[in-house]
């Protein structure tokens, strides 16, 4: 989606990897939405950093400011600026997160 839109549709950890088969990502920010169990919740004071999905399917992490009380293996929807780092990790930043 673009810029602060809701998409068309959402991905799932099981469908990741096939919505972004082949994605090349335009000029300008592209948002994502993928929902998931949260495999990691950590802070360093200031940002927090919540993951979704597993290996050795595709990471998603989510760069945000509140984990708003999410606790592991909640299932929650990640949303935000798309940023691939690698084949197996995807960056959104800046990120929103809630529970599904």
């Amino acid at each position: 989606a673009g810029p602060e839109e809701v998409p068309a549709s959402r991905a799932s950890c099981e469908t990741l990897a096939a919505s972004l088969a082949g994605f090349r990502p335009p000029e300008g920010r592209v948002d994502l939405w993928v929902s998931g169990p949260l495999t990691l919740v950590r802070t360093d004071g200031v940002l927090w950093y919540l993951a979704i999905c597993s290996a050795p399917g595709i990471r998603v992490m989510c760069v945000t400011y509140s984990d708003n009380g999410m606790k592991l293996g909640e299932q929650v929807t990640l949303r935000g600026a798309y940023s691939r780092q690698d084949a197996l990790h995807v960056l959104l930043d800046p990120c929103l997160a809630s529970r599904s």
